[in-house]
């Protein structure tokens, strides 16, 4: 596992991504190299303008090391070299992860597993950020999962029983804390937090560690490793060239589909989008998550009969 530097107070806002970075070296190389790829480039926006101190050089010529020597590794990673293929993985991951959390939040069944995977979700969002404009799904979905975070932390820490599903969504913005590039970000601390809860029976999250949050009182500081019995490990991310494919999924019978004849001119931007659809279509069928598939042909049809999004 790779080794960093510190993350100095000045940039500690890239702490989350460094941390998810981390977090996924092992298990999954692209998530970790687009992970801090963009703690990178957030740390220079941050200090645009501004005299890097030695600390903040120092980490970021690890990173950038770091990246390319992971790039020149792994020639045949299409994640790593594909910005589309990329932002298809992450996409679909985080969605998998914000699906997860919210149908556990829906049935009440609370713990740290539950917090991780919105947190965790959030921050993938925030990631997304880099291949282009994220869409209002992802940044309503970024938003929300953030705020859910924090507030059934904050709830767990304090004794309450959490309010499932949205109904108390925006009543205290300034929960959401998380990532968005703020330097003056932090997550909430979980120093006083109560003991790990076992997670909820679920095909998609074996039972592993997973890390605490940084705690507000020492933000340059990335969050250490829970002890054993902590929060489950998050759902693995496939591979986009497996050593070992899953049979073909079956699909069901459906009647014939009429001739799509487009209805209007298509802008560059707009083909590009439908390509980015089926490319993601094809993403979600590496490991048989028909229904995204399905999603993501769908509105490439739509724009490309319609000329607008469905």
């Amino acid at each position: 596992m790779p080794s960093f530097p510190s993350v100095p107070s000045e940039i500690k806002g890239i702490a989350h991504y460094m941390k998810v970075a981390e977090e996924h070296d092992e298990r999954d190389p692209v998530v970790s190299y687009w992970a801090r790829m963009y703690a990178c480039q957030t740390a220079m926006k941050i200090m645009e303008g501004k005299t890097k101190p030695p600390e903040v050089t120092k980490l970021l010529i690890a990173i950038m090391d770091w990246l390319e020597s992971l790039k020149k590794g792994n020639p045949n990673l299409e994640g790593v070299h594909s910005d589309v293929c990329a932002q298809a993985l992450i996409e679909n991951y985080a969605l998998q992860l914000f699906n997860y959390a919210d149908q556990q939040d829906r049935a009440e069944n609370y713990g740290k597993n539950v917090v991780k995977a919105f947190y965790t979700c959030g921050i993938l969002m925030d990631i997304l950020s880099q291949f282009g404009t994220p869409s209002d799904e992802i940044r309503e979905k970024k938003k929300y999962a953030k705020w859910k975070a924090a507030y059934i932390h904050n709830c767990l820490k304090n004794g309450e029983l959490p309010r499932p599903g949205s109904s108390a969504f925006g009543e205290n913005d300034n929960l959401i804390k998380i990532g968005d590039n703020d330097e003056t970000n932090t997550t909430p601390s979980t120093s006083n937090a109560e003991p790990s809860i076992p997670p909820e029976k679920s095909p998609t999250t074996p039972s592993t560690p997973a890390p605490t949050f940084p705690s507000p009182a020492s933000p340059a500081e990335t969050p250490t490793p829970a002890s054993a019995g902590g929060w489950p490990d998050l759902p693995s991310v496939p591979s986009f060239d497996p050593t070992n494919p899953q049979p073909a999924p079956t699909f069901p019978n459906t009647a014939p589909v009429s001739a799509v004849t487009p209805t209007t001119n298509l802008t560059p931007d707009q083909m590009e989008k439908a390509q980015k659809y089926c490319k993601w279509a094809g993403s979600a069928l590496n490991y048989d998550d028909v229904k995204n598939a399905i999603e993501n042909l769908q509105k490439a049809l739509h724009l490309l009969q319609y000329g607008e999004e469905k």
